[in-house]
């Protein structure tokens, strides 16, 4: 319920402190007892404008404007729209004398730089006086009226679900010396009171899906002044080696229905192992084949023996690995980086600084010519687990913070291949109206959701299920949804065919004869795995046995106190988020090296809505999945 009021200007507590995905750094001015006392006996106008959605945003120097649309009866209209501006915000950052306006007016500019078309918020301003006179008292959840332009003095507080303010653990709209207490009060079990969605949200700043120490030593940090702001891409203390190495990059193969099989494959086998609507961690699952593919393939160049055929035979489906190399060049090096359609792909090797554990050049050099990869050479303590993770939420733009905790490199730990993969595209055809609606689960329990419609072309009748694609911006990916028939996901999953399901997505059927209707829910999910057992499952057993794993290309095993490596872990994270814009996507695979002993026809009408669990992809124009999950129990965030 929106609600109008007069204030005290210094009513209002001005140390706020905001961690983001994005490029804002968190603000926490200094406000003194004068500067306050000075400013009391001005009015202030404060309005909450809740759930609005932001239908347009121009940020500049002095004149930042707004369009919102009011959440109605269920929905966002698109003609209900009302317009707001700061004025000359930018100069009077840079000129005001009082340091109350000051804090103020860069907090407001921060708020601002968090906004983005498309987004629901809830944010609280104050209006200039001038604005006092266009109030409609006559609606106490909306009071603005339309055909007015309303001029906003500050925003005070902001809150939405696509907003993550990092360490603010109760909600206040403060990162303090509080939230630090009651971080160490739920890590040690005796906080009273149990936290909100929000609060969990706020209080998860490395998006492991729990509070945990990492968490408390970054809010510490953070309310100490070490750090400026979360999640932030630190400086590399590890050694590069890139500049050392000359290879230039291989033009690979272009892509092809072959590697688009292989893919799909492997993403196919792995989703069957990944997904399990029973178990808490495996409800809504999603891989990236694409990822998995490149950190194993890369390691799978250092391979030789019974060790490299069943990496070769997993990974390829019946391609080589040197077939492989060259279909990930040739993919790496042509992907779009648009405006609004984008794909960023990052390799790296990390290798430990020991006497005994020489690399050979070859292994190297041959992972720098077909995947760019960078090289790393470091100690493997908790500087290289900073490095790693510094490096992980750069390459995933934020979506993936870390990737490592502190001390879990073993001494045994020699290598680490990772791949990273950050996904953004626009709906070539966005949505404007989220509407409610249920999701009902595995379990049969009802959940409220976000539900965007449309109308779309194509249409799959694969038989066991309906799917249908919607586009992206720029042509080149679709969102594929696949709503399995009455025997359920799990029945459905289970007996997915890669090669049976790459076919029935290979045609659709006559868009003239098919009136299509489909629902897409809004959500947003992370998800991550060890496929230390998984994979072995799929063939590839030796790699995975310290005892039998043969990657002698990889390093010198004729130095004194060499030892043979066999992989430890194979560590996979991935989040995804779909709203009315677009999607936004990422994964990161990292391969655990360790040493041991390695007038027509009346149209058929067809509604598909994935109000129940479903299977998704994002697949390239030639079908090859770059994301592939299922989803069992969806709520609104």
């Amino acid at each position: 319920m929106g609600y109008f009021k007069k204030l005290a200007a210094g009513a209002v507590s001005l140390s706020l402190a905001l961690g983001t995905f994005g490029t804002f750094s968190a603000v926490r001015p200094a406000v003194n007892n004068t500067a306050v006392a000075a400013s009391e006996t001005a009015e202030r106008y404060e309005y909450t404008l809740e759930n609005v959605m932001i239908s347009e945003i121009e940020l500049n120097d002095y004149y930042p404007t707004l369009k919102v649309i009011p959440y109605r009866y269920g929905y966002y209209e698109a003609f209900d729209e009302y317009e707001l501006y700061f004025n000359d915000v930018q100069y009077r950052v840079e000129n005001s004398d009082k340091l109350l306006d000051k804090a103020v007016l860069k907090k407001t500019r921060g708020y601002l730089n968090l906004l983005k078309k498309g987004i629901s918020v809830t944010m609280t301003v104050v209006l200039t006086e001038d604005c006092k006179d266009y109030i409609n008292n006559d609606d106490p959840d909306f009071p603005l009226k339309r055909g007015h332009t309303y001029e906003i003095a500050e925003i005070v507080s902001l809150s939405s679900p696509y907003i993550q303010f990092f360490g603010d653990i109760n909600a206040d709209g403060v990162v303090d010396s509080f939230d630090t207490i009651i971080y160490r009060m739920e890590l040690a079990g005796t906080n009273p009171n149990k936290l909100t969605k929000e609060q969990l949200g706020n209080a998860d700043i490395n998006l492991n899906g729990e509070v945990d120490e990492d968490d408390l030593e970054s809010v510490t940090d953070f309310v100490l002044g070490r750090t400026k702001e979360f999640n932030k891409a630190g400086t590399l203390r590890s050694v590069d080696l890139c500049a050392d190495i000359n290879e230039p990059m291989a033009m690979g193969k272009r892509t092809d229905s072959e590697f688009a099989a292989a893919e799909m494959n492997l993403g196919v086998e792995l989703l069957k192992k990944c997904f399990d609507p029973t178990d808490e961690n495996k409800k809504n699952s999603l891989i990236s084949p694409l990822s998995i593919s490149a950190a194993l393939a890369m390691t799978a160049n250092g391979a030789d023996g019974e060790t490299f055929s069943e990496m070769e035979k997993v990974l390829g489906s019946g391609l080589t690995i040197d077939q492989l190399n060259d279909y990930m060049a040739y993919y790496f090096q042509t992907l779009p980086d648009g405006e609004r359609e984008k794909l960023y792909v990052a390799d790296s090797i990390w290798f430990r600084d020991a006497p005994t554990f020489k690399v050979y050049d070859e292994f190297l050099n041959k992972n720098v010519k077909y995947y760019g990869s960078q090289l790393y050479k470091c100690p493997f303590d908790d500087t290289t687990v900073n490095d790693v993770n510094s490096w992980v939420n750069e390459n995933t733009r934020g979506m993936i913070p870390s990737l490592l905790q502190k001390h879990q490199l073993s001494p045994l730990t020699m290598m680490m291949l990772i791949n990273t993969l950050y996904f953004e595209c626009d709906w070539a055809d966005p949505y404007e109206v989220a509407y409610d609606g249920i999701f009902t689960d595995y379990n049969g329990n009802e959940h409220n959701i976000k539900t965007m419609y449309s109308e779309e072309a194509h249409y799959y009748d694969l038989g066991d299920a309906d799917a249908f694609d919607k586009p992206f911006a720029g042509g080149n990916y679709k969102f594929v949804g696949i709503l399995p028939h009455d025997d359920g996901i799990v029945k459905y999953v289970n007996s997915l065919d890669a090669k049976k399901l790459a076919e029935g997505l290979s045609e659709y059927e006559d868009p003239e004869t098919i009136e299509l209707h489909v629902m897409i829910p809004k959500f947003k999910y992370s998800y991550n795995a060890s496929l230390k057992k998984i994979l072995p499952e799929l063939g590839m057993e030796q790699a995975f046995d310290p005892t039998k794993a043969d990657f002698s290309k990889i390093n010198d095993l004729s130095v004194d106190g060499a030892l043979p490596l066999y992989i430890d872990d194979v560590l996979h994270k991935t989040r995804i988020e779909v709203c009315e814009k677009g999607v936004k996507a990422a994964a990161v695979t990292a391969v655990m090296m360790a040493c041991g002993a390695a007038m027509p026809e009346p149209k058929k009408k067809v509604y598909i809505e994935l109000d129940r669990p479903f299977v998704y992809m994002i697949l390239d124009q030639n079908n090859v999945p770059v994301f592939i999950g299922a989803a069992s129990e969806i709520e609104e965030e």
